[in-house]
């Protein structure tokens, strides 16, 4: 199972290979090293196509949905593809409300891996990625994942709100 809370962007195993370019770019990446990183991002999406896909929850902040990132039609066709992602059964996204204001997930994105009696893995997103299996720090992380995914809009009323934005993206 992998959790994600992601505050700022589109998690990286739903992004397009046009809104990751985006990215790196805007973080500093040439073209060449941008089409590299975008290459390494879309060969993880591999997991989720994969005969018994982990079971994904993803939990991305309402202000995701309306951060331009590239062009308005990049930003349409990544939130089509989140909105096609969230139908599968073994993908969850929830849309945290702009109007929830503070929450407990406010310090930072981070995925949390569990699975088949592994130790939780938890990576934290920064300047570079941190991953650990402390047990403290992964047990603060899932009570924020609880805390965040509690305040979030269920899971049929975020797949509305992500294909509205998607067509709001459209016509700008």
């Amino acid at each position: 199972m992998l959790r994600i809370w992601q505050p700022l962007v589109i998690p990286g195993l739903m992004q397009t290979a046009e809104y990751a370019r985006a990215l790196f770019i805007a973080a500093g990446a040439d073209q060449d090293r941008a089409d590299d990183l975008v290459t390494v991002r879309l060969d993880r999406q591999a997991i989720l196509e994969r005969p018994g896909p982990p079971h994904v929850v993803a939990v991305i902040d309402e202000s995701v949905l309306h951060r331009l990132i590239g062009s308005p039609q990049i930003m349409a066709d990544q939130l089509a593809q989140v909105a096609d992602l969230a139908e599968r059964p073994s993908i969850t996204v929830q849309v945290l409300p702009s109007e929830t204001g503070a929450n407990a997930g406010l310090s930072g994105a981070f995925d949390l891996a569990s699975g088949d009696g592994a130790p939780e893995v938890l990576r934290m997103e920064a300047v570079e990625d941190v991953t650990v299996e402390s047990r403290s720090l992964v047990r603060q992380a899932m009570n924020i994942s609880v805390r965040v995914q509690a305040d979030a809009l269920p899971r049929v009323a975020s797949l509305a709100l992500t294909r509205e934005a998607a067509e709001q993206w459209k016509t700008r």
